[in-house]
């Protein structure tokens, strides 16, 4: 039952529906407070979808600690954060929210209790109601969850009518699929189309303090000045027609811009720009977009303080602009030629007592002079600028060089410098900003000092759940500990969350990157968050932008290792990173010259010794870097989402190779195929491999599926449907590394797996611990019906522990390296290991799943109908062959012997034993009695293996 006071205040509300149309935002947060209210809850949260699906806003939300934080903020669900979330809310309504996918997103944070609406598979929002206290797993109770239902059916007629008359708005503007951008004047964002995103390469949105910052980084040089107007006259209310060129492509765009929702008091919440047509821009003009192209190199020095950017190509005396004020535009616009625009600029803009300067010091020869002598240099002129007279600084920095270093072109920068503090300092924190950083530290220069770089962990994240007021005031604070850290250190701010510390007497610098932690976790707003620190040790004088760059690398490096809070940059750091940098441009390159190759290493079984599987592995053999360690590049291409690209290519060369040996009559066994996460998220291995396996007329038993144990912490729903397809579609799914991280156990009981391979981090660690471990986890996945795989065997020793605890197969140097092919097929031969067929595959996989420890005596063995196979012993059977060996010694030296009677005996008693059930056999022999206990675990076309319990009656018989 819905407590007593809501009723009544959801009719009430209804009424204030029927009466007005729309009730005014208090009305609705004061519906949501009393919610929260009577359901002694933390929030409630109203989300809608907005931008054609792509994106979901905070509509309304109850008072409370997190208020401030999501009005007017923007949730982004966009990539398979947007996936992840669909897949919760369709599994039922309401639903309680699980996983860490949404930390910082509190209106889908783990334990929230949310009641979503689709309409087929679209989200059109949803209510969320989140508890005071957060516990690992809340508790919600049918009265809570019927509230729910209730606010939701009463909330969302409002939302679904906005967001149908926001689509009639669009639609009637234009018809057809078109590209739309949708600006929230408010919150400074902007959210791009999927096909604008997928065609220049766009990020699904886009932050900026104003249009005009917003133009200045996607519109054309030339025609910012028109969008802005346009965009100005649409936050009045009008509907306008326009166009332009897109910065830094070749495409021109018609747009219609107008208002499309409004707040209750009449503002413009939601401007939508829709671009109507996409053509090219004539070849007459891809010279220049070669410059543009060119200017991409020297976006680092970009700055808002800029007022004017140009580059000039000195070979051709040829200048394009990309950023002027708009009052400069009349008179920049009307040359091409640099020497000759330079003569219109100080002519028309340049006080008289700077003009000759400035063109002595700026034409053309003089700057292919200079540069070639200096990589930049600075001079200052009176100009002027919006009806007054300002100082400006012009820096002209060396672009690209050709034969012998002639500079081929440069780019121009110019600040107004008549206020020193916009010239010099970061107007947030008053740091130094990043050019004047850089001209200090390399006039300070002296042996022995450092260079940091200090990184804000997840700032982002800080800004999506505070806000950017907040995130200003934090940036603020940490700027304030580091003055006090560093008194003598010159001290900047590049952008948003990077600090820059250049300190001459670094002396115990580990004490003060401590001390800098400690403090952070005190101060009030930056407590909850965690800096990595960079430092490059000056060996050598290097310019500062190269110190900043090695800082960064080792920053980068700390970044990688969640248990490192700082970093020293070592030379291996630059040659690591130029050996990425490699890997990933070259690629594509490495697949289809197959540079790329597939390496298999050989798994045994155990009790056999016989060839049972394989697994492929991936090799690069690069021909400029020579053999490449996967390690090198794995892990880089999982980080970089590329490993699908490998993947990929693993699967078609193992089932191209699989049908050659087919065709040549070679004997197979099942290889196994590696999957990461990332597999799952940039294509359809399921589809990959079965496309694959068809093509090649395979079995899918000739092909298993490995995933890691680290890829099982994301979307492990999706995760779990995937492994059931694998599993449904034929194919035997194994779960490699298991024993590596923290959460095995668990994995086992939420996913299903045909076979574990025990992390070779256990035989590294050869210990009595780790034996321990093994031995339990064999057991348990025996239980289990799992069957269970060693990795990294390396020694004998190590061998023979695996096999007495009844570990099926083995994997490891100790029998092979990964191999080529070829090689592969060799090793086999020459060290006379046999190739295991279809059938003792499948009896084999029968006998593994019996759990072989036990405290009474126990041996395994095989009976072909007419000779017997000791093929296994464990300790307790070893032990009753050592009290009594000339008993035993006597039954398998004759067993095999039709004319003893020991071997009648056996074989009468081995054909009466079942499956089922448990045959006896008491005989005497030299003065013992012996009893043996023989099930049978697996049969075949003609043999049986027998589990064989043994023990000493003979105490029992002199009774």
């Amino acid at each position: 039952m819905i407590r007593q006071k809501l009723p009544a205040a959801f009719q009430q509300f209804q009424g204030i529906i029927l009466e007005s149309g729309r009730p005014r935002p208090e009305q609705v947060i004061a519906l949501l407070d009393l919610v929260k209210k009577e359901l002694d809850l933390g929030m409630v949260y109203v989300c809608e979808n907005t931008a054609a699906g792509s994106q979901f806003i905070y509509q309304y939300c109850s008072s409370g600690e997190h208020a401030g934080a999501m009005h007017h903020n923007l949730f982004i669900a966009e990539g398979n954060e947007r996936k992840e979330m669909y897949q919760q809310l369709q599994q039922q309504n309401p639903v309680v929210m699980a996983g860490d996918s949404f930390k910082g997103n509190l209106a889908l944070a783990a334990g929230n209790l949310v009641y979503s609406y689709f309409s087929g598979e679209f989200c059109q929002g949803f209510v969320s109601f989140e508890k005071e206290e957060h516990g690992a797993s809340p508790v919600w109770n049918s009265e809570e969850k019927e509230t729910l239902a209730a606010l939701a059916n009463l909330l969302w007629p409002l939302i679904a009518q906005e967001q149908i008359d926001s689509q009639v708005r669009i639609m009637q503007q234009g018809a057809g699929r078109l590209s739309t951008i949708w600006i929230y004047p408010k919150v400074k964002t902007a959210i791009f189309s999927e096909d604008l995103c997928s065609r220049f390469g766009l990020s699904n949105y886009y932050r900026a303090k104003s249009i005009e910052v917003f133009c200045q980084n996607f519109v054309a040089y030339n025609d910012q000045a028109r969008v802005v107007s346009a965009y100005r006259e649409a936050m009045r209310g009008k509907v306008i027609l326009t166009n332009c060129h897109a910065f830094q492509r070749h495409d021109e765009l018609q747009l219609t811009l107008f208002p499309n929702r409004y707040d209750f008091d009449g503002e413009v919440e939601q401007v939508v720009i829709l671009i109507k047509r996409f053509s090219e821009i004539p070849k007459d003009r891809r010279e220049r977009n070669q410059r543009l192209e060119a200017y991409r190199e020297f976006q680092m020095i970009y700055s808002r303080d800029n007022i004017f950017e140009l580059f000039v190509d000195l070979t051709r005396n040829q200048a394009t602009v990309f950023k002027a004020p708009l009052a400069w535009q009349p008179v920049l616009k009307q040359k091409e030629n640099y020497d000759q625009l330079l003569h219109l600029f100080a002519s028309q803009l340049v006080l008289p007592n700077s003009q000759q300067p400035l063109l002595n010091a700026l034409n053309c020869d003089n700057l292919r002079q200079r540069l070639a002598q200096q990589s930049s240099f600075f001079l200052t002129a009176h100009v002027q600028l919006d009806g007054q007279q300002r100082l400006l600084e012009f820096e002209v920095i060396e672009g690209r060089s050709g034969v012998h270093r002639v500079p081929e072109n440069a780019i121009m920068v110019v600040k107004d410098v008549t206020d020193k503090r916009v010239s010099r300092y970061d107007s947030l924190t008053g740091l130094l900003n990043m050019h004047n950083f850089l001209l200090e530290v390399g006039q300070k220069w002296q042996p022995g000092s450092q260079l940091l770089v200090m990184n804000v962990e997840n700032f982002k994240l800080y800004n999506m759940r505070h806000g950017l007021d907040q995130g200003d005031r934090c940036l603020i604070e940490i700027a304030e500990l580091l003055k006090e850290l560093y008194p003598n250190a010159v001290l900047a701010r590049f952008n948003a969350d990077n600090f820059y510390v250049y300190d001459p007497e670094p002396g115990d610098w580990e004490l003060r990157v401590i001390r800098l932690h400690t403090r952070l976790k005190r101060l009030p707003l930056a407590s909850q968050l965690r800096m990595r620190v960079g430092i490059y040790a000056y060996s050598e004088k290097v310019t500062a932008s190269l110190a900043c760059d090695r800082a960064k690398l080792a920053c980068d490096q700390a970044k990688r290792q969640p248990e490192q809070s700082w970093s020293l940059y070592r030379p291996a750091m630059q040659e690591k990173e130029e050996l990425k940098q490699y890997l990933i441009n070259h690629l594509d390159e490495a697949i289809a010259k197959h540079y790329l190759r597939v390496y298999y290493q050989p798994v045994i079984r155990t009790l056999t010794g016989r060839l049972c599987s394989a697994e492929a592995l991936v090799r690069w053999i690069d021909p400029v870097k020579g053999f490449l360690s996967p390690g090198d590049f794995i892990p880089l291409f999982e980080e970089m989402n590329l490993s699908h690209k490998v993947d990929r290519f693993v699967i078609r060369e193992v089932t191209r190779q699989l049908r050659e040996q087919i065709d040549k009559g070679q004997k197979l066994v099942p290889v196994s195929i590696n999957l990461s996460r990332t597999d799952f998220q940039m294509m359809d291995p399921l589809t990959e491999l079965n496309t694959a396996v068809r093509k090649n007329g395979l079995r899918r038993s000739l092909v298993n599926v490995e995933i890691t144990e680290s890829a099982l912490s994301k979307d492990v729903d999706g995760l779990k449907r995937a492994i059931h397809n694998f599993r449904q579609a034929g194919y035997e799914v194994w779960m490699d590394d298991f024993g590596s991280g923290y959460s095995s156990l668990n994995y086992l009981k939420n996913f299903e797996f045909d076979e574990i391979k025990l992390d070779m981090v256990f035989m590294k660690n050869f210990d009595e611990a780790s034996k321990k471990i093994l031995s339990a986890c064999v057991k348990m996945a025996k239980d289990l019906g799992i069957h269970t795989l060693a990795e990294g065997v390396e020694t004998k020793q190590q061998l023979d522990f695996m096999r007495s605890i009844g570990c099926e197969r083995i994997q490891g140097y100790y029998y092979s390296k990964p191999l080529p092919p070829g090689e592969f097929c060799r090793m086999l031969a020459d060290r006379g290991i046999e190739v295991e067929d279809w059938e003792q595959s499948k009896f084999y996989q029968r006998v593994g799943l019996v759990d072989l420890v036990s405290d009474r005596p126990t041996c395994l063995v095989l009976d072909n109908g007419s000779k017997f196979r000791l093929l296994y012993m464990n300790k307790e059977f070893q032990k009753e062959i050592k009290q009594s060996p000339e008993v035993f010694q006597k039954i398998v030296s004759e067993w095999n012997d039709p004319e003893k009677e020991i071997a009648r005996k056996l074989h009468e008693f081995t054909k009466n034993v079942g499956q089922n059930k448990t045959n006896y056999l008491d005989f005497k022999q030299t003065g013992q009695y012996l009893r043996l206990s023989a099930k049978q675990i697996a049969s075949g076309k003609q043999h049986q293996m027998l589990l064989i319990n043994a023990s000493d009656i003979t105490v029992q018989y002199a009774k």
